[in-house]
């Protein structure tokens, strides 16, 4: 099993942040903010240093729970810091981009980072959805269809014009190309059925954040199942998996720190017994084998839910990613350490803790 750190570069005085969301710019501190920054890029470098094998961004609008509504330009600072490990972009919300000039940040990371990129793509939340004014009854197709642009434009030698339902461009010819070939790992962020189909059709790897083992391990059948139908197997760099990490010396430890970001969540973060899935809210485009979800939790407080699936001492975070390993296949984890409560240093220790006493045993899941 490979890690990934995932960068949430969160506001440092998030807690003291009012509810509701969006949230007014006027609350935001500029020093507190470049604080952010050098603290989670010093995160990054320190996960790096350990062992990680991923450092991985995404994006997110409005917000003080992940400073990253640009993830592109998020990916190329942290590559400057971060030289061995790869760089994840889960991932840019297509419906609300502009797919041509997603297909150029891909590009452009890949040749910055010599090739260490691997992106993936999210339809988003209907808040983000609100960010661009787009309408949520069509962002699944405008994903689809984005999708196809990029792919089509990281492959197409030549230019080439597209007149599709939701897009439209004359011309389309990208530079640079990216260094690895046909283009670098693509994933989509899913447990629903027509995009489990779709990255199972295109050869494209499955992300899921949050769920249980039990429920991801349903949408991993329908999309293992749905390759064997197009002719190939996912490897198991191909079945990542997103979820929020409470580690600690002791378990005793690890339950009082959970406490603690649970209070100063304002009682948005959930256990791995109660723990919903952010994912679920598509459950009404599930595929009819894939058990209807419950609805998911969200932090009112901040804008986010925080869900913690890995809570406890470093020998039951191990039997708990193993769980995943055995009943998921997930051969990539990405993990936030970062929580609502959980100052920057404490974070810091948890990152090394995790190198020294969890990496080394799941190497050989």
């Amino acid at each position: 099993m490979l890690a990934s750190y995932f960068g949430c570069m969160g506001y440092s005085e998030r807690h003291a942040l009012p509810g509701a969301w969006p949230v007014a710019p006027r609350h935001q501190n500029p020093p507190a903010s470049e604080r952010s920054y050098r603290e989670g890029l010093d995160e990054c470098a320190l996960a790096e240093s350990v062992g990680f094998d991923w450092i991985s961004v995404s994006e997110h609008h409005y917000s003080g729970a992940r400073l990253t509504p640009s993830p592109a330009v998020m990916a190329a600072a942290v590559a400057q810091r971060c030289r061995r490990a790869r760089i994840a972009l889960l991932g840019q919300l297509l419906p609300i981009n502009n797919p041509v000039r997603a297909a150029e940040e891909i590009a452009m990371l890949d040749n910055l980072t010599g090739g260490r990129l691997v992106a993936a793509f999210m339809r988003g939340t209907p808040n983000e959805d609100a960010v661009h004014g787009v309408g949520r009854a069509t962002a699944r197709a405008r994903l689809l269809e984005g999708m196809d642009i990029v792919r089509h434009a990281l492959t197409e030698p030549e230019p080439f014009t597209w007149q599709g339902a939701h897009y439209q461009y004359g011309t389309v010819a990208v530079w640079p190309r990216p260094v690895q070939q046909p283009h670098p790992p693509l994933f989509v962020a899913t447990r629903s059925a027509p995009t489990v189909r779709y990255a199972a059709a295109h050869r494209l790897g499955v992300a899921v954040s949050y769920d249980r083992a039990d429920d991801m391990a349903q949408v991993i059948a329908v999309y293992r199942e749905q390759c064997r139908q197009s002719g190939w197997e996912p490897t198991p760099e191909q079945i990542a998996y997103r979820g929020g990490i409470c580690l600690a010396e002791t378990d005793a430890a690890a339950q009082e720190c959970l406490a603690d970001i649970t209070q100063a969540a304002g009682g948005g973060a959930a256990t791995r017994d109660g723990g919903t899935a952010s994912s679920r809210r598509f459950n009404d485009e599930l595929d009819p084998r894939i058990t209807p979800a419950r609805p998911p939790e969200v932090n009112a407080n901040r804008g986010i839910g925080y869900m913690m699936n890995f809570v406890g001492s470093p020998d039951t975070v191990v039997e708990q990613l193993r769980e995943y390993r055995d009943k998921c296949s997930v051969g990539v984890v990405d993990l936030a350490f970062q929580q609502p409560g959980v100052a920057h240093q404490t974070v810091m220790e948890s990152i090394e803790l995790f190198g020294r006493k969890v990496l080394p045993r799941i190497r050989g899941f």
